[in-house]
């Protein structure tokens, strides 16, 4: 008569056991989840920085700035043209 009450108590502590260890997995990943997501945030906002400071650069870095740049220092573009007025021979003729 005993035997049914034991294995009865024994299931009880089983069942109990695989409840609070399913508990205490479900809270580490819910806490996991949260950190994930301040991650996936994080992540976007750096994207969106990174493609900000590259458009700069090509704004920076565009001939057009370049040259109004070069232009304030003082540089100025030459104004002459350059043309051949004789065809040369490519080889000399023996």
């Amino acid at each position: 008569m005993k035997k049914p009450i034991f294995l009865l108590a024994i299931l009880i502590i089983v069942t109990l056991g695989l409840f609070l260890t399913r508990m205490v997995i479900s809270n580490t990943i819910s806490t996991s989840g949260v950190a994930l997501g301040k991650t996936q945030d994080e992540l976007v906002k750096y994207k969106t920085e990174n493609t900000l400071l590259r458009e700069k650069i090509f704004t920076f870095s565009s001939l057009s700035n370049i040259s109004s740049a070069a232009g304030q220092i003082g540089f100025v573009g030459s104004k002459s043209n350059f043309a051949l007025s004789k065809t040369r021979p490519i080889a000399a003729a023996r």
